[in-house]
């Protein structure tokens, strides 16, 4: 018996619309959420605690940033969403980043949680695209995965150095990691979601974002205890009101300044023209 040959799209057509759906409302997400990390990155390109750190942190806005391009191109061309309309129009409640991007991160452990968790969960979903059927995204998805190593890694660094100093800067560690984990399980969304059921299904992701939680809480689990961290219990989700286009069950979004910033409003004058 020869194993079935497994169908693959190079559009959108032949896809279900509950898989169109969730590719979509997956990829917004993505390039929502690394454009929030290039934005908090790009932030602490200084206050960094060593030079070193600056360097790393302003290479990954920029990797994060380059994402962002790659992402909505896929987008663009699919879907005809008008992308760079739509930064500037989308007020804050509607970008579907991870909720831990939503206000300033006021602090280098939480930059560190954010590298070693946010990023990582985002890492892991994209890693579910990498042999996709859906081949447009084939080339962009390894680009982007090759680079997101030195993320890992960067991240991983600075967590273990910070749980094995131990004092307020492994304390305040495990508590932004704790929150960071609270809302990546919440963006990765409920088992029963139907869009993410769907492409699964086609063969579009190779696994479902309940196994890509599962396996984000076992990374973070053994990196804090290489640390020697001793993580606050992460809240269980609650996906009450969880709508897939925001990956959010309550509500909320970037805050105004940060949107403000991210759509470059302050230099309105200086955008190119059509």
């Amino acid at each position: 018996m020869t194993d079935a040959v497994r169908q693959e799209y190079e559009s959108l057509d032949g896809l279900s619309t509950e898989a169109a759906d969730g590719l979509h409302a997956l990829l917004w997400a993505l390039a929502d959420t690394k454009l929030l990390l290039g934005y908090h990155y790009g932030e602490w390109t200084f206050g960094t605690p060593e030079l070193e750190a600056a360097v790393a942190n302003c290479s990954l806005a920029q990797a994060e940033l380059g994402h962002v391009r790659l992402l909505h191109g896929i987008i663009k061309k699919h879907w005809d969403d008008d992308t760079d309309h739509l930064l500037d129009a989308r007020r804050p409640e509607e970008f579907a980043n991870i909720a831990y991007l939503d206000s300033p991160i006021t602090d280098w452990p939480g930059v560190v949680a954010m590298t070693a968790v946010v990023d990582l969960a985002a890492t892991r979903l994209l890693a579910t695209l990498e042999a996709s059927a859906f081949k447009p995204l084939h080339m962009s998805v390894g680009k982007m995965l090759d680079e997101e190593r030195h993320h890992a890694h960067h991240g991983r660094g600075w967590f273990r150095t910070l749980g094995r100093r131990g004092g307020d800067d492994a304390k305040q560690l495990g508590a932004a990691t704790s929150r960071a984990m609270a809302a990546a399980v919440v963006w990765l969304g409920p088992p029963e979601d139907e869009g993410d059921q769907a492409l699964v299904a086609a063969g579009v992701k190779s696994a479902s974002n309940t196994d890509v939680a599962a396996g984000l809480s076992s990374d973070v689990g053994t990196l804090a205890e290489e640390a020697g961290i001793a993580l606050p219990p992460v809240m269980m989700a609650s996906y009450a009101g969880w709508h897939p286009r925001t990956r959010r069950a309550i509500g909320g979004g970037p805050t105004e300044e940060i949107v403000f910033h991210l759509r470059g409003s302050a230099n309105e004058m200086f955008k190119l023209g059509e």
